[in-house]
């Protein structure tokens, strides 16, 4: 297993861990009413703390424990499944920018309902949330789309 490969495994293992729980929350607490823009923050970044302090250091053990250069150049096959995993993954985040436009203003709906004191704040906070969201949700598909093509170039 190559070290991108291996690096694309810890980046899925530790996005599925932190930021579905990230997300749950969030969206347990936007959907109950109870949508707090500076908890949603603080929990925003102790979830980045956290992906960071798993990734890192562990990207770092399985490098050594494998006598592998983490900054080795690509070659050209990784170069290649690189290439597809950006196509596919860009594309993806393309479409969900796009839903995430067009359900605004589904989303300042609900907030005027649910949050009739800040309906403005609640939007925003939704709608940035929903942009994470995309974007962690391309990033892993892009993860995925890389082990993939790993797995069947092997």
């Amino acid at each position: 297993m190559t070290f991108r490969e291996k690096n694309a495994w810890i980046a899925v293992v530790t996005t599925l861990v932190v930021w579905i729980f990230y997300f749950w929350q969030v969206a347990a607490a936007a959907l109950s009413g109870a949508l707090d823009g500076d908890r949603v923050f603080w929990l925003f970044v102790w979830c980045f703390g956290i992906s960071i302090a798993i990734m890192l250091p562990v990207n770092i053990v399985a490098a050594i424990l494998a006598r592998q250069n983490m900054d080795a150049p690509a070659d050209e096959r990784e170069r290649e499944i690189d290439a597809r995993a950006n196509k596919i993954g860009l594309t993806l985040l393309e479409w969900l920018m796009v839903g995430v436009i067009l359900s605004s203003g589904l989303v300042a709906g609900y907030a005027r309902d649910a949050y009739a004191a800040d309906p403005a704040g609640a939007t925003a906070v939704m709608l940035i949330n929903l942009m994470l969201f995309a974007l962690s949700f391309a990033a892993l598909m892009r993860e995925i789309i890389q082990i993939v093509h790993f797995r069947m170039m092997d």
